[in-house]
């Protein structure tokens, strides 16, 4: 369900959030006001491709959420939405701080009732490609010091 409502609220650093296949990217070329409901949630216009998307491909991830206070919905959305743009950096981008932040935020709002099995395995995935890479860089660095004795 998708109802748009104007609002009264504007400011200038409000994000936007654009949706190609797997990547999310920031866009703040346009300045947004109008407020949509998609299934509860109160979003931006511009994010309503990326919340319907969500819902798409995983149909249950509000099911068992039951907040009723609408400012708290549209809070946990909003830092879902911040979480998925964040897990979508390439592994490069993600620090170590990053990953532990992102655990953080998914227990946060899986014990707030979202059902967030598929975040978590990409954020297993992500914490496992830092960690080979960290293993790979410390045997590097082993053998460089092996190399100058």
């Amino acid at each position: 369900m998708v109802r748009k409502t104007e609002s009264s609220e504007s400011s200038d650093d409000e994000q936007r959030y654009s949706s190609s296949s797997e990547e999310w990217s920031e866009d703040s070329s346009e300045d947004v006001n109008e407020i949509v409901e998609v299934n509860g949630f109160q979003i931006l216009d511009s994010q309503v491709s990326q919340v319907n998307a969500i819902f798409e491909k995983h149909p249950d991830i509000a099911s068992d959420f039951s907040l009723k206070n609408q400012q708290l919905k549209n809070a946990y959305m909003g830092v879902l939405l911040d979480l998925i743009m964040t897990l979508c950096q390439s592994p490069k981008e993600l620090t170590m701080n990053d990953l532990n932040k992102a655990d953080r935020t998914i227990l946060d709002l899986t014990k707030a009732g979202l059902r967030l099995h598929w975040l978590r395995q990409k954020l297993d995935e992500a914490f496992l490609k830092k960690e080979k890479k960290r293993a790979i860089g410390a045997r590097i660095r082993e053998l460089e010091e092996q190399v100058k004795k």
